[in-house]
């Protein structure tokens, strides 16, 4: 039985939720849920009772498929994949015996979640095995979910900038912790939907999944009306997060478009006509247009420095900041081995944002060239088995970009949606019994 006798439905529907082999409005709505409190893990304060969205996803969905969870810990890739993970924890906290005064298990914590969001990966693609899917088709869906998802998001940040008393609503459901630098109540072009925060990690999201709408109306998966219409909302919404999105938005439309021209069999198409004529005009008009829209102290903070070129980028600061991150020590033996501490400071009381410098000041700077050869490795299984390729590569570019940062790969919403990706590609490479049928069915690009 091959999957591409039994799914083609899945490859033509338009947007639309319907037609979905072995899918039932039901299963569509209860996955649609579980993929917006998994990724997007919004904290809900119900009459003082605290409740993680996150956490309740992936309890309820391991406990809706218990026997896939069970069958899952048995696949002897997950449990490589978790010895390996188990190696840089141990290593960590050996060092930290050795330098830290203050016991500190940070670092084991982020570990745990990622072995945790792979497993999830690992379970729903067994899920949608079951509903004979193959890898793309997989994909495709959750893709095509992924986008509603951040759509639904984008437009409810836009309502709470327009209406100040839905605004009040939503966050009157969300927890805001006591020592958030954010209120995002008060703070005027700050917002964040509902989730469970706002800032650079879900700017960072929403920035992604610009690229990833690119993608799916290039493979023909969405229209054209729905693909302008998420990006204009999802691009909109950036204003309100933070700018981040739109730099990696920008960046990454451009790279993807590049890498899948060169892969495409297919140079000249009309679709390839509408998408860069949209994108250029959604630049060039944008300006304007937002300018009639939202005052001067919302575009000032998100887009101007763009169009300033290299005076704008000095003057917005954030290359300055992170260039100031990287403070290395002058010490051989803790730029080797590491202090322990998954902060990025050698010295153990400073404290910096940057991705690698925690890498660095946790495990060293020869395993953390391990530790992210480790996950480029991982991210090589989906890259084989996909024809989403040139989205992929752009994706983990990004990702690693965006790792200078913050710890990004480590912990928010894009990593969450990366270390489940791999999950799938790890399943359906090992784990399938159709993994012949699926590398070379649809053109790689």
């Amino acid at each position: 039985m091959r999957y591409s006798k039994r799914t083609v439905d899945v490859d033509s529907f338009h947007g639309g939720l319907r037609y979905i082999h072995g899918f039932t409005y039901r299963s569509i709505f209860v996955l649609t849920l579980f993929l917006y409190l998994y990724l997007l893990s919004p904290y809900f304060n119900l009459g003082g009772m605290l409740l993680h969205g996150g956490m309740i996803a992936i309890v309820l969905f391991l406990g809706m498929h218990p026997l896939l969870a069970a069958r899952s810990l048995q696949q002897m890739p997950l449990l490589l994949t978790f010895i390996a993970l188990c190696f840089f924890c141990l290593y960590n906290l050996v060092v930290i015996i050795f330098y830290m005064e203050a016991f500190s298990t940070s670092f084991q914590n982020y570990v745990i979640q990622v072995g945790v969001y792979i497993m999830i990966g690992f379970v729903l693609a067994f899920y949608l095995i079951q509903k004979a899917l193959d890898m793309d088709q997989a994909l495709t869906l959750c893709f095509k979910l992924i986008v509603f998802v951040v759509f639904v998001n984008s437009a409810i940040i836009l309502l709470e900038y327009q209406f100040p008393a839905f605004r009040a609503l939503v966050e009157s459901i969300l927890y805001l912790p006591e020592n958030s630098n954010i209120n995002y109540l008060t703070r005027e072009y700050r917002l964040r939907g509902i989730a469970s925060g706002g800032a650079a990690n879900l700017s960072l999201f929403h920035g992604t999944i610009l690229v990833l709408l690119q993608a799916l109306y290039i493979k023909r998966k969405i229209s054209f009306i729905y693909f302008l219409v998420a990006s204009i909302t999802i691009f909109t919404s950036l204003l309100f997060i933070g700018r981040t999105g739109i730099v990696v938005g920008f960046i990454g439309i451009v790279l993807f478009h590049i890498l899948n021209l060169m892969l495409s069999k297919e140079k000249v198409s009309m679709r390839r006509v509408l998408i860069y004529a949209s994108v250029t005009a959604i630049v060039v008009v944008a300006p304007p247009m937002l300018a009639l829209l939202y005052p001067d102290s919302v575009l000032s903070y998100s887009i101007s420095f763009l169009y300033q070129g290299v005076e704008g980028l000095e003057q917005e600061g954030t290359t300055t900041s992170l260039i100031d991150m990287f403070a290395m020590s002058d010490q051989w033996a803790k730029l080797f081995f590491g202090v322990g501490a998954h902060t990025g400071g050698f010295d153990l009381v400073r404290r910096v944002d940057a991705g690698y410098m925690r890498m660095f000041t946790a495990l060293g700077i020869p395993l953390t060239i391990a530790f992210y050869l480790f996950v480029a490795y991982l991210a090589r299984y989906v890259l084989m088995i996909t024809h989403y390729k040139s989205f992929w590569i752009v994706f983990m570019i990004i990702m690693f970009i965006a790792e200078i940062k913050e710890p990004f790969i480590f912990k928010g919403y894009s990593a969450r949606m990366m270390w489940m990706i791999i999950g799938m590609g790890l399943c359906y490479t090992f784990s399938s019994p159709f993994y012949a049928d699926q590398r070379e069915r649809e053109p790689a690009y």
